[in-house]
């Protein structure tokens, strides 16, 4: 939960005089619990909370004047803790904090690499330490996408120039999507690349592996990879 926080974190608190009356509506359990965090932080004592209320964007106190509010992205939420000034928390929405939880959630890390030198193409290994090849690798369960790949190797020796590929394959073909290196000199290099979601989509029983395609004129070691994927319910 102590994630969640910090990805909500930035929040606007309104200490407000006197008594305000606005309709209010149910609060999940996880909106209530970050809501009280917030304020805990602020000094509210949480042994004296009586309740957490969402204040209706139509009947919004007085007291507080906002323009351009998106109901859809932002809430106000009402603290009741048994005195005059009561607290007014705008934060993330009910329906936003649910939205960006499933995003989380949803999101899994599959990971690919090669210990000691490379001096030909090779496909990376997984995490189970067995070498990939185009008919061997990470077999999906869930309808899904790939978003996102990262790689650090490191440049034992180069001759002028050369390149580096890290290519992903979905049963057996390429997709278009990887990460590529540009090498002029030695040393540790990385690269990484986002896609948009549904953009290389993958269904239960598609083979994902990667390659690694290097030019002759190199000697490169020590590949770490990692592909970010968004699996659906």
């Amino acid at each position: 939960m102590k994630k969640l926080f910090i990805l909500f974190g930035v929040c606007i608190i309104f200490l407000l005089a006197g008594s305000v009356f606005a309709e209010t509506v149910g609060v999940s359990k996880d909106v209530e619990t970050f809501v009280k965090e917030v304020a805990k932080n602020k000094g509210v004592d949480m042994e004296k909370v009586k309740s957490v209320e969402k204040v209706d964007f139509d009947a919004l106190p007085a007291e507080i004047n906002i323009k351009n509010i998106d109901e859809t992205n932002l809430a106000v939420y009402k603290i009741n803790y048994g005195e005059e000034k009561p607290f007014f928390v705008l934060t993330v929405s009910d329906k936003s904090f649910k939205k960006t939880l499933k995003e989380i959630a949803n999101k899994m890390i599959l990971n690919f690499g090669f210990e000691g030198d490379i001096k030909n193409s090779v496909f990376l290994k997984t995490a189970t330490g067995v070498q990939g090849s185009k008919e061997k690798g990470y077999v999906m369960i869930r309808k899904g996408s790939i978003t996102g790949l990262s790689t650090n190797l490191e440049v034992s020796s180069v001759k002028n120039s050369g390149e580096v590929e890290i290519i992903i394959y979905k049963n057996q073909e390429p997709v278009g999507f990887r990460n590529t290196f540009i090498i002029n000199s030695t040393g540790v290099q990385k690269d990484y690349d986002l896609v948009s979601e549904e953009t290389i989509n993958f269904e239960p029983g598609d083979v994902i592996s990667v390659y690694a395609e290097t030019s002759e004129n190199l000697l490169i070691k020590d590949i770490i990879t990692i592909m970010e994927i968004n699996v659906l319910e």
